[in-house]
C-alpha cells in the first residue's frame, strides 16, 4: 500500500475537522482553569489522531463487507477502487485501534480513572458504529453518536486531561470503597459549551446521510433521513445550528465563555450561506464539504475566541 492510498483509506483530509473540538477544549481549560499539561495533551492528541484515522478506515472496511449494492462494492468503495487487500485493511484498523487503546490507558494512569469510562464509551461507539449485526450506523443513531463522540466527548476529554487536578470529576479509592466525585457546578458549564460542538458534528453526519440516502437504502442502512424523509430532514437542518448559536450566546451571557466569543457572530453569514447552498442542492460531491467547513468555522472560532480570552483576560 502506498502512502497516498493509506491516507485516502483513512480519509486524512477529515482529520483537521476532527481535532478542532479538542483544540477548543484545551483553550477552555486555559481560560476557565488556567491549566495546561503538555504531556497528557500530547498523548491525548496522538490518541485522537489514531482513533480518527481508525474510524474512517473501519467505516470503509465495514461498508465494503456489508455492502448489498454490487455497484457500490465493485466501483465506489475504496477497497475496490484502490485494490486494498481486505486482510491488510483489517491489520491497519486493528493497529490504529491498539495504539489508541494503549494511549488511553496511559492517559488514564497519568490523570484519573474517571476518564476511563468516558473514553471507553467513545471507544466502543467507534468500534460498533459500523461493526456487528446491529451496527449503530444502520439505525437513526449516527447523528447523535457522532455529535456525542466527535463533538461533546472529545471537547470534554481535552479539557479534562489539562485540568484533572481540579478534581471536579474524579474517582478515589479507600480500600475497597470507591468514591466518584461529580462537581456539577463545573461540569454543567462545560456541557453548555459542548452542546455547540455536539450540534456541529451532528449536522455533518446528518448532511452526509441526507446525501447518501438512496445509496444507504440500497445497502439496507436506514439512517435518520430515511425515517424523517429527505424533504423533512432538509427543513430541520437549521435546528442544530440554531441550538449551537443559542448555547454559545447563553454561555457568554453567563460568563462561561469570554466576552471575545461574541466575535463568533462573524461566522453567521458564512454558516447561513453554506446551509442555504446545501439545502438547495444536497449532493455529496458538490455541497457536503460546506457542512464540514461550517464545523471548522464554529469550532475554530470557539478555540480562537477562547485564546483571546486567555491572552487578554476578557
Amino acid at each position: 500500500m502506498t502512502v497516498k492510498t493509506f491516507l485516502n483509506f483513512t480519509r486524512i483530509q477529515t482529520l483537521p475537522a476532527g481535532l478542532l473540538a479538542p483544540l477548543a477544549g484545551v483553550m477552555y481549560s486555559l481560560w476557565r482553569f488556567h491549566s495546561f499539561h503538555a504531556l497528557t495533551s500530547l498523548l491525548f492528541f496522538i490518541g485522537m489522531i489514531a482513533i480518527n484515522l481508525f474510524v474512517s478506515a473501519w467505516n470503509n472496511l465495514m461498508d465494503f463487507r456489508k455492502a448489498k449494492d454490487p455497484e457500490y462494492k465493485a466501483h465506489e468503495n475504496i477497497l475496490a477502487t484502490r485494490h486494498i487487500p481486505e486482510r491488510l485493511a483489517w491489520q491497519i484498523c486493528l493497529g490504529l485501534l491498539a495504539l489508541d487503546l494503549v494511549i488511553g490507558l496511559v492517559v488514564s494512569a497519568l490523570t484519573n480513572l474517571a476518564i476511563l469510562p468516558v473514553g471507553g464509551v467513545a471507544f466502543l461507539i467507534a468500534v460498533f458504529y459500523t461493526y456487528g449485526p446491529f451496527a449503530f450506523s444502520r439505525f437513526p443513531l449516527g447523528e447523535v453518536l457522532a455529535g456525542l463522540c466527535e463533538g461533546a466527548l472529545s471537547f470534554f476529554m481535552a479539557i479534562y486531561v489539562n485540568s484533572f487536578q481540579m478534581a471536579y470529576f474524579a474517582i478515589y479509592f479507600d480500600g475497597w470503597k470507591m468514591t466518584w466525585n461529580w462537581d456539577f457546578s463545573v461540569l454543567l458549564p462545560i456541557v453548555l459549551v459542548a452542546i455547540g460542538c455536539f450540534a456541529q458534528n451532528f449536522n455533518v453526519m446528518f448532511s452526509d446521510n441526507i446525501c447518501d440516502l438512496a445509496q444507504d437504502v440500497r445497502n439496507e442502512r436506514f439512517t435518520l433521513p430515511f425515517y424523517l424523509t429527505k424533504a423533512r430532514a432538509l427543513r430541520l437542518f437549521w435546528v442544530p445550528y440554531s441550538v449551537a448559536a443559542l448555547s454559545a450566546l447563553t454561555a457568554i451571557l453567563l460568563g462561561i465563555l469570554p466576552i471575545f466569543s461574541l466575535l463568533m457572530a462573524l461566522i453567521i453569514p458564512f454558516v447561513w450561506r453554506n446551509t442555504r447552498r446545501f439545502r438547495a442542492n444536497p449532493v455529496k460531491s458538490e455541497t457536503f464539504t460546506l457542512q464540514v467547513n461550517t464545523l471548522m468555522l464554529f469550532n475554530g472560532a470557539l478555540a480562537a475566541t477562547l485564546l483571546l480570552g486567555v491572552l487578554f483576560h476578557g
